[in-house]
Formats: structure tokens, sequence, C-alpha cells
């Protein structure tokens, strides 16, 4: 079943009027698509400052944290930004695979 997305009516019925319902259901696709296209390169912004910051991937920076190699690991600043950039990483990873799902679909 699918899911119901509100639209005030008055709005529904000019876009309705300018683009027709078929053209108008594609562009609410491509709009909700290019938003997270857009928040992941947000992510992808944010993620390089890190890598800019500590020069690794957060996939090598979380191996020497493990290992007990980042210097002042528990210093506020520097937990900080394992939590933070560990959140991002997460965050991009969901946003990639329903990216991918939703691109899936309007095939």
């Amino acid at each position: 079943m699918p899911n119901i997305l509100e639209i005030d009516k008055d709005i529904y019925n000019a876009l309705v009027e300018s683009f027709g319902e078929d053209t108008l259901k594609e562009k609410i696709d491509n709009i909700l698509l290019s938003a997270i296209e857009s928040r992941l390169d947000n992510y992808n912004r944010e993620i390089l400052k890190f890598e800019e910051r500590y020069g690794i991937s957060f996939k090598e920076f979380e191996r020497i944290w493990d290992e007990g190699k980042i210097e002042n690991k528990y210093s506020y600043e520097v937990e900080g930004d394992f939590v933070d950039w560990e959140m991002l990483e997460m965050e991009k990873k969901e946003l990639l695979s329903a990216l991918s799902r939703l691109k899936g679909l309007n095939k």
C-alpha cells in the first residue's frame, strides 16, 4: 500500500494545472531524490573536514583508536570528533543504501 504525502489542495491543483498529474509525481520523486543527494553531499563535506584534520579515513582512525594509538584519545575534542565522525559515516551509509533502493525503484 503506498504512503500518502499531503499537499495543500490549492498548491496541488496549481501544480497539476501547470505540469499534469503524471509529470507532477515524477517531479516530486526527483525533488525527494535530490534532497537525499544534497544531504549526502553535506555529509561528505563534513566527513572531509575530519579526514583533512586527521589525515586519514574514518576506518583508519577507528582502527588506531581501538589500538589506543590516538593521542589525547579521551580529550573532549578528540572523543567528540570520533563520535561525530562515526555518526556521519553511519548516516552516509544509510543514505547511500536508501538512495540505491530508490533509484532502483525509479528505473
